[in-house]
């Protein structure tokens, strides 16, 4: 029976303590842990919380957060090769002594609503999003059939957080349901996975234990790229790749819809009503004009292309379109970029906003 109480004791230090050494413990230096998050949404909180307990700390004011999908998270390359790297540098040279802090929230997959409801998450841990830079993607317009989901992540954190915009999006979000839990299975998930600590920090205790030992052979910190990192004109078999239908779709010409009918026009319109009074750069993001040569020179797409610039115009915020600023020679393929491609996207979005300030 004692032996039972001293586990239980040790089981219960586990659970109350695992939680705070986890967070003082989470590398957020450049962007989130895609490895960690893709495991368990929930440790997006413990991301935020993170951050929010480093912002009082250090009494920080002026720093920025990014928001976007792949692109500026930057993969497939590791997290020393992404724009938050390059920016936080630029940042330290600009103010060696008071450098100004970048957070780079982004995830791969991200979709508008989902940048939505981070903001709305910002909000709820006291995290200011009065400097915000924001990737929008020219696929985040074409229409969904269903696919993809326009809250691919956050749709929980949603239903939540903005109960009248989850209902106004349901129809999408039902519709791709077959690539989700069930309700019977999402609650036991939050159940067992979230609220028991051992269980919650599964992905962080192996990706620390791993660390550790990379440690001890000499090898220096775990390499957290997501894919392939080369150059898109050292990959054999990546245009074949792009001929598959979800990168068809990815390009395609057909007219986009900028009624609020078009769920990206939705939530963009939330996004930049959240944002009024602050200071937000909204960039296009550009494509491979060599790789996808043929695509990006349709008149449909052109045409689409100046209809979203037209768009951002009327807005008040401040947007940049970044196609044909980045040499083809830069990317890794159609849309992501290398290590220089990202040092290079990274001065464009330092520069630009900081003369819209």
């Amino acid at each position: 029976m004692k032996t039972f109480r001293y586990v239980l004791v040790f089981l219960l230090a586990i659970q109350l303590a695992l939680p705070y050494w986890v967070q003082s413990h989470l590398n957020i230096q450049d962007r989130m842990n895609y490895n960690l998050v893709k495991e368990n949404i929930s440790i997006i909180d413990d991301i935020l919380a993170q951050i929010s307990r480093q912002i009082k700390q250090e009494n920080l004011e002026d720093y920025i957060i990014i928001l976007g999908d792949s692109v500026a998270f930057s993969g497939p390359g590791n997290s020393r090769q992404s724009i938050g790297h390059y920016m936080q540098g630029l940042a330290q040279a600009a103010s060696p002594s008071h450098p100004q802090r970048i957070f780079n929230l982004s995830l791969p997959a991200m979709q508008m609503g989902d940048i939505y409801t981070m903001l709305l998450k910002l909000d709820e841990y006291n995290i200011s999003s009065q400097n915000l830079i924001l990737d929008v993607a020219y696929q985040g317009f074409v229409q969904r059939n269903p696919d993809p989901s326009i809250v691919f992540w956050l749709q929980d954190d949603l239903q939540i957080l903005d109960r009248s915009s989850y209902e106004h999006v349901r129809a999408n979000l039902d519709a791709n349901q077959t690539h989700r839990e069930s309700r019977l299975e999402a609650d036991v998930n939050q159940l067992l996975w979230d609220r028991i600590a051992l269980l919650r920090y599964r992905g962080f205790i192996k990706t620390y234990a791993l660390q550790a030992v990379s440690y001890l052979i000499g090898a220096g910190p775990l390499d957290d790229s997501i894919g392939d990192t080369r150059a898109w004109y050292e990959k054999p078999g990546l245009s074949d790749l792009l001929k598959r239908a979800e990168y068809e779709r990815d390009f395609s010409a057909q007219p986009f819809d900028f009624s609020p009918d078009n769920p990206q026009i939705y939530f963009l319109k939330k996004i930049i009503t959240h944002q009024e009074g602050k200071h937000t750069l909204m960039f296009m993001a550009g494509a491979n004009q060599e790789l996808m040569h043929d695509k990006v020179t349709a008149p449909g797409y052109a045409g689409n292309l100046e209809k979203i610039d037209q768009y951002f115009e009327s807005q008040p915020v401040q947007y940049i379109n970044l196609y044909g600023q980045i040499d083809s020679r830069l990317y890794s393929d159609q849309i992501h970029l290398i290590a220089e491609g990202n040092r290079e996207l990274a001065a464009i979005l330092w520069d630009n906003f900081n003369k819209g300030r």
